[in-house]
């Protein structure tokens, strides 16, 4: 069952496009984009701060927003948010713009539909995940990335939509927005160095 504070939290989720298709489109070096995107990202940590640390702050969060956040983010945890413009941040600086771009669309859709997926029809249960939701995700964002067509190698594409969702489905303490980017990234940009 999708409960509609998942499903909005998801939705909001797709959104995250606009940073790897604001990149692509607009900007022609990743310091163009880190100058835009820098300084976001400190403003999402400073909120985090403020969200724990004020109580201003922390009624409007509790006011707005509490029934989309998950129990460790009403804990005190970052939310999916603010780890969304880390891991871009960290993709964009370390990747080339091709890999970044791809990697941040797998994120953003990918683990959308392994979310939807597998709360619908998900039966295969692997921790608090599923197979099916997995599957999903890794065959929508194959999908996309053959049909971005951003020069990358079929098979680094291929790699890179699995071990999207490989460490989407691993239970890792570390939030998947960060780790789907990075983890994914980091095994295309080193196949891409030996095929090339």
């Amino acid at each position: 069952m999708i409960y509609k504070s998942e499903l909005l939290r998801k939705l909001i989720h797709l959104c995250n496009l606009i940073i790897p298709f604001t990149y692509l489109f607009y900007f022609h070096s990743k310091i163009e984009a880190l100058i835009v995107l820098g300084p976001i990202t400190l403003f999402a940590l400073i909120i985090e701060y403020l969200r724990t640390n004020s109580y201003r702050v922390k009624n409007i969060f509790n006011k707005y927003l509490f029934a989309m956040l998950r129990k460790h983010e009403k804990n005190g945890k970052y939310t999916g948010a603010t780890w969304v413009f880390i891991a871009s941040t960290i993709s964009i600086a370390v990747f080339p713009k091709e890999i970044a771009v791809i990697s941040l669309v797998f994120m953003a859709i990918g683990d959308t539909t392994a979310g939807l997926i597998g709360r619908k029809i998900g039966k295969i249960k692997f921790y608090n995940k599923t197979l099916e939701g997995a599957f999903a995700g890794f065959v929508i964002c194959l999908i996309i990335g053959l049909l971005m067509d951003l020069g990358l190698p079929n098979i680094v594409i291929i790699f890179g939509a699995l071990s999207a969702m490989i460490i989407e489905l691993i239970p890792v303490s570390i939030d998947d927005n960060l780790t789907i980017p990075l983890f994914s990234g980091t095994i295309m940009y080193t196949m891409s160095f030996f095929l090339v």
